[in-house]
């Protein structure tokens, strides 16, 4: 498991909900598979944490493909996540925090600093077709990675993204 990852599964168990959030939001989403996997298969993570990941990590995309045979084989794993974390979803897997996401507004500027407030469900035209209950907005603080304390890179706090630097640097 690379340190990355490894770092932020100690760290995330006792992290404020936001942060579970702010990682999903803000993490870079290549190469991330077993710390995403990781989190949403915590009853821990929070409602808001899921739901984002869910949209970051394509269901727009994947809702054109209605069954697991029809999406190309090397996109079948990202299906399979991603149908596996729609149903945990939907049925009350994920804890309950005060923290909100809203795919409809993510306050998280895709992009684009200046203009938050992307839609998850309007930018991708097979979106409509999923279940209402992953389209909705989930009540509470909506923290977009504007948000995040100072010092936070990809969803990691200092301390982490320090290590996985060095580590980096160490490498060259």
């Amino acid at each position: 498991m690379e340190t990355y990852a490894r770092l932020m599964i100690e760290f995330l168990p006792n992290a404020p909900d936001d942060a579970w959030l702010w990682f999903a939001c803000d993490s870079n989403y290549d190469g991330n598979g077993q710390l995403i996997k990781w989190m949403i298969e915590q009853p821990t993570c929070p409602e808001a944490a899921a739901l984002a990941i869910y949209w970051y990590s394509g269901a727009g995309f994947y809702a054109q493909y209605q069954t697991r045979e029809q999406v190309p084989d090397h996109s079948r794993d990202q299906f399979d996540v991603l149908q596996s974390l729609q149903q945990r979803f939907l049925g009350g897997f994920y804890r309950k925090t005060a923290v909100g996401f809203d795919p409809r507004n993510d306050p998280t500027p895709i992009g684009i600093l200046e203009r938050p407030g992307y839609d998850w469900v309007a930018g991708e035209p097979h979106a409509e077709s999923l279940p209402a209950g992953v389209k909705n907005a989930l009540a509470g603080t909506q923290f977009g990675v504007m948000n995040m304390p100072e010092g936070w890179v990809e969803g990691m706090p200092l301390e982490i993204n320090a290590v996985v630097e060095q580590e980096y640097e160490d490498e060259e």
